[in-house]
């Protein structure tokens, strides 16, 4: 049986070692904390992240992160964005010439305003590098639930071989050989959801909330052709897939959490009682910092960066968006 090697049982690791095993592979996944490698092996559960799904036999955890080198060549980085440069870090000794490590985050990491590949050039410079991201809620994937994926990859056939080893009839991958435009898309529409959600807490319209989403796209499309990706991709899965998914459903916790402020009228005491992870929150400072190295602008992600680390009120911000100059349509 095929072997696939997992970092991270959060609930998106614990749900792709479970489609992984679907597909017909055998899945070995890396874990912090020995409770939950324990639960894994021993009752082939996952009590902190997925507690009501049975897990499959065929999958076990370690605490080794070498074990995970030693038995695949394939292996999926899925711990958070900002924990991301730590774990590369971690793992550089045990990487092989073939490896090909699949980062299934989504993010940019704040303190630098990196895509998570452009960090892996900086810590694994010989390793090949792919990209698995989309909509799809983890939840889903693992009741079974349909959704559907990009893996990219700057080489096509290890694309398409990542794509055959994951596929199964509730879990449909695309694959490119465009990986800056997944991690783009991943990452800005959790920015994009925050706002869509703040658009909908304050009770602004659906006509409002289509408006965002679509000038969300199109500051998602500028941003992925300015670092070299393709337009044509982000009107994929990875992109505006990604994006309605997120900014339109309170299981998206970017979206809830943009609600929350919306309701309230400002981000200070959302922020403050916030305690789970909410990547938009992150990806905000860290796209803002992007842009202004390159000269690019991204109103509705400059404005969610405002509201929340410069305290900015929402009718001055919607006064400050709304009074912008008319312009072409078009990205």
């Amino acid at each position: 049986m095929n072997k696939i090697g997992i970092i991270g049982t959060g609930i998106w690791g614990t749900a792709l070692a479970l489609n992984a095993t679907r597909a017909g592979n055998d899945v070995l996944c890396w874990a912090r904390h020995q409770n939950i490698i324990d639960d894994i092996n021993n009752n082939h559960r996952n009590q902190a992240y997925l507690p009501e799904t049975p897990l499959s036999k065929n999958i076990c955890a370690t605490s080794e992160l070498k074990e995970i080198f030693e038995i695949t060549d394939i292996v999926l980085l899925t711990v958070s964005a900002q924990f991301t440069r730590d774990i590369m870090k971690s793992i550089k000794p045990f990487i092989k010439k073939e490896t090909i490590l699949v980062l299934c985050a989504k993010g940019l990491e704040a303190n630098t305003g990196k895509l998570l590949s452009e960090v892996a050039k900086e810590e694994l410079p010989d390793t090949t590098i792919a990209v698995l991201s989309g909509p799809g809620f983890a939840t889903d994937l693992a009741q079974k639930k349909f959704i559907s994926v990009t893996v990219a990859c700057q080489n096509k056939e290890i694309a398409k071989n990542i794509t055959g080893r994951l596929g199964t009839p509730y879990f449909r991958p695309y694959y490119t050989t465009d990986i800056i435009s997944p991690e783009i898309g991943g990452s800005i529409k959790n920015v994009i959801a925050i706002a869509s959600g703040i658009v909908e807490g304050a009770s602004f319209g659906d006509g409002a909330r289509a408006a965002l989403i679509t000038r969300g796209l199109a500051e998602i499309a500028r941003l992925s052709k300015a670092l070299g990706g393709n337009v044509e991709t982000i009107m994929g899965m990875c992109g505006l897939g990604d994006l309605v998914m997120t900014a339109s459903c309170m299981q998206s916790r970017n979206f809830k959490f943009g609600y929350e402020i919306g309701k309230h009228g400002s981000a200070e005491k959302i922020l403050k009682e916030n305690t789970i992870t909410v990547e938009g929150i992150h990806t905000a400072k860290a796209v803002v910092k992007r842009i202004k190295e390159i000269k690019l602008e991204m109103p509705i992600c400059e404005m969610v960066n405002r509201i929340l680390y410069e305290g900015i009120s929402l009718k001055d911000a919607m006064a400050e968006l709304l009074s912008r100059s008319y312009k072409e349509e078009g990205v």
